[in-house]
């Protein structure tokens, strides 16, 4: 029998190879020795975060939503919908009636969910869940924790907001910290009343209107991340740290089951006054942007597989950029918002490798941004 070779041409094989995930692209490097050396040739990789950054990009039609911290120079947190092709249609939006007379510390938690926004004021119980084109709201219940005997309830942490999409159900995470109650200790005083901690992790249900605990543990969020998280694909992810280890946490909301995917060591060893990490969702992928300050860089990394420590895929470096710090999130088009030194927010284009400002400032507090596309479902709804 006459045995015939197959043969694939480079150029169509080099143009399925940028379309593939990284999870599949490190698989295939054991095909050839060219391919299992694709991560060190610097024009594949150019033109794979080229492909990446620019494919399943949002559409001009959606509508970012860009949350302005309260400071000094901003009397009131501003909540803006961004639209348009290079974001000229600026319209200040009003908070739902909950944060309209009390809108110190206002935050958008995890990312907008089927027309969703999570609305959470700093690190106290007050949450709101919020459908800004159908102007509806809901404040989420208290949650019957207990608090043991001698402590008080010191704050609130918040992990993320997600969609189960087993149970069909939006979920709240958080960590309740409690603290000492010193307040009718006699042989107290003196004494910080930090002194112990006794932490409880707890998640919220829309479907059922109600809270229960986790039994989660781990330690507290890394001071210099804050209470950032992501959640995507049923999962809810944020960073943590404990010692000189930083990882990342993925839980899934369906089981209640926990992840962890380190990060690399350089990063870990990268994690000091000069190097700033930042985590974020860019184009649908989990991502670490690592702002190297003196060198005014920012390496961004992918993640490939969780809970695969060598999947993090280093593949792109912007600058150096001396006016630029703080990435605040994705726009269009593989567009990045970033606050500037002097507090304007502008936005880096990929295609044109310029810096576009957009009108607005921001003090030091990072401002965020969320692509937000409309639901007509009102959330008291859902589940009638």
């Amino acid at each position: 029998m006459e045995k015939f070779g197959y043969h694939i041409h480079n150029d169509l094989a080099l143009s399925i190879l940028l379309k593939l995930s990284l999870k599949s692209l490190k698989r295939f490097n054991c095909v050839c020795k060219s391919w299992s050396q694709l991560f060190e040739n610097p024009n594949f990789m150019s033109m794979y975060w080229s492909n990446f950054i620019t494919s399943n990009h949002s559409s001009y039609q959606d509508v970012l939503f860009l949350l302005i911290p309260k400071t000094y120079r901003n009397k009131h947190p501003g909540l803006y919908s961004l639209s348009g092709e290079r974001y000229e249609n600026k319209v200040k939006l009003d908070w739902p009636p909950p944060f309209q007379e009390n809108d110190i510390a206002i935050c958008i938690m995890g990312n907008v969910i089927n027309g969703i926004v999570c609305l959470y004021q700093g690190q106290t119980p007050n949450v709101v869940l919020w459908n800004p084109t159908t102007e509806e709201f809901k404040v989420i219940p208290p949650s019957p924790t207990e608090t043991p005997v001698i402590y008080e309830v010191g704050c609130f942490e918040y992990n993320g907001f997600g969609y189960d999409l087993v149970r069909d159900d939006y979920n709240v995470i958080r960590h309740v910290l409690y603290r000492l109650d010193v307040s009718d200790t006699d042989d107290m005083e003196g004494k910080p009343n930090y002194v112990s901690r006794k932490n409880t992790w707890e998640i919220y249900s829309l479907r059922r209107n109600s809270w229960k605990k986790l039994d989660l543990d781990l330690p507290q969020i890394r001071s210099n991340w804050g209470e950032l998280s992501i959640c995507m694909n049923g999962m809810c992810h944020w960073a943590e740290g404990s010692g000189d280890e930083s990882y990342m946490v993925s839980f899934y909301l369906s089981n209640e089951l926990l992840c962890i995917t380190p990060f690399p060591m350089d990063m870990n060893d990268s994690f000091d006054d000069f190097v700033i990490p930042h985590f974020m969702v860019l184009n649908e992928s989990i991502a670490l942007i690592l702002n190297y300050l003196e060198m005014a860089t920012f390496h961004i990394s992918i993640l490939g597989e969780l809970g695969v420590k060598e999947s993090w895929t280093k593949l792109y470096i912007i600058g150096p950029i001396p006016c630029i710090e703080h990435p605040i999130g994705e726009g269009k088009n593989g567009d990045l918002f970033f606050r500037r030194k002097d507090g304007e927010i502008v936005w880096f284009n990929y295609n044109t490798q310029k810096i576009e400002e957009l009108g607005l400032q921001a003090d030091a507090y990072t401002p965020e941004i969320v692509i937000y596309k409309e639901s007509l479902l009102p959330i008291g709804q859902i589940y009638n």
